[in-house]
């Protein structure tokens, strides 16, 4: 079985990329010309790696078309939320035009596949606890550019569907995290912090925003099994979550990072890395995924948390290395020029 992961050397794209490998898959990744390659070196011998801006209608369509994949997992987006608001012209034309050139090649081409969409719980906006848990069919409402473009994304699996049969399967993943997942986002930024503590290279104490905010926190490696279990038995044209089904706060996080160390962190409040205007809890309801695939978290959060500590507590050692290396060169570039940056 062929599988296309598009957005293949992001986070979860390289998880998909290993989970689908094991499953006997051959992989052939997508992703920007710009986008950095290195966390995939380990796998470099088993996927094939295409570059291409799925903006490039003529190159994304050479490329499905050379592929002929019979599975396709459309992962690549703009995905941050606050970069949304900066850069919406950007965020628009990556997760609408890129969708719609997808879906568009997919459908000239005329190859027998399925294609899962990931579109993102910042569909829902920023709704109320009352709300909660948030189902499949609870009001989108979403409050940034990155949900509204990725709203526009799903509207466009759902009009393909109905006009030319195009067996799509949308999913809708809350927050997940794990090993090589950026710190720009809370579990893996709390991790990089308390691992650099336990490193000896920064004092003890933790930098967060709101430590009171609680969000639905699942493993990635969960989320991407998910997402193969979606794609063979969920039905297309449907929508499905994939979550927990329960809200931790960013205090809870905290204390479970913290309890891995063995001196006491204290915590400060950044007012620079709180959100204005977030909802104070939000959480899913995985039930309708369960029903159907069988599908379940299998990992605990603490477990999760720890192995992404141990991720960067390997980063934090392999920078000393580094540093340590270049200073016993003398600070010389390869050019023969001493470097400003280490």
């Amino acid at each position: 079985m062929r599988a296309v992961i598009t957005g293949g050397s992001g986070f979860a794209g390289l998880h998909l990329a290993e989970h689908l490998l094991g499953q006997g898959y051959e992989v052939i990744l997508i992703d920007r010309p710009a986008a950095d390659a290195r966390a995939l070196e380990h796998l470099r011998h088993q996927v094939k790696l295409e570059r291409a801006d799925l903006r490039d209608f003529g190159l994304l369509r050479k490329i499905l078309g050379d592929a002929r994949p019979e599975r396709i997992f459309h992962l690549a987006a703009f995905s941050s939320v606050v970069d949304s608001f900066r850069h919406p012209r950007e965020c628009y034309s990556t997760n609408f035009d890129g969708t719609l050139n997808l879906l568009e090649a997919w459908r000239e081409l005329q190859f027998d596949t399925r294609v899962l969409l990931v579109s993102s719980s910042d569909v829902y906006g920023r709704p109320g606890e009352a709300e909660m848990p948030l189902q499949e069919d609870s009001p989108l409402r979403p409050a940034s550019h990155y949900g509204a473009s990725k709203v526009a994304a799903e509207l466009l699996a759902v009009q393909f569907g109905l006009s030319h049969g195009l067996p799509v399967v949308r999913v809708r993943p809350f927050q997940h995290t794990g090993p090589r997942q950026s710190p720009d986002f809370v579990c893996s930024e709390l991790a990089r912090q308390v691992a650099e503590i336990a490193c000896g290279v920064r004092p003890p104490w933790l930098a967060v925003g709101n430590p009171d905010i609680a969000r639905d926190f699942s493993d990635v490696r969960d989320i991407v099994r998910g997402y193969a279990l979606l794609l063979e038995q969920g039905r297309p044209g449907e929508v499905y979550q994939l979550c927990s089904g329960r809200a931790v706060s960013v205090g809870a996080l905290i204390e479970c990072l913290s309890a891995m160390v063995p001196m006491p962190i204290e915590v400060r409040i950044d007012s620079a890395r709180a959100r204005a205007g977030d909802c104070h809890a939000m959480w899913g309801d995985p039930a309708k995924a369960r029903a159907e695939t069988g599908w379940a978290p299998t990992h605990e959060l603490r477990t999760t948390l720890s192995d992404l500590k141990s991720y960067w507590e390997g980063r934090v050692r392999e920078n000393a290395v580094n540093a340590a290396e270049h200073s016993a060169r003398g600070g010389i570039g390869a050019a023969g020029q001493r470097s400003a940056v280490l």
